[in-house]
């Protein structure tokens, strides 16, 4: 496979957490975030390395 090499001007970090259920009209709980590395070239080098 060949190397592919970004770079990346801007990167951020993506947080995303999962719930048990969603219900309308209430508060969502969110536990045990995630921090990804993230930003266009970092999740464009993700996606074409997998």
């Amino acid at each position: 496979m060949k190397r592919i090499v970004t770079l990346t001007m801007n990167p951020a970090v993506d947080m995303s957490a999962e719930i048990a259920h969603v219900a309308a009209e209430r508060k969502l709980r969110c536990h045990d975030p995630r921090r990804e590395p993230g930003g266009g070239g970092i999740n464009v080098s993700r996606a074409v390395r997998n």
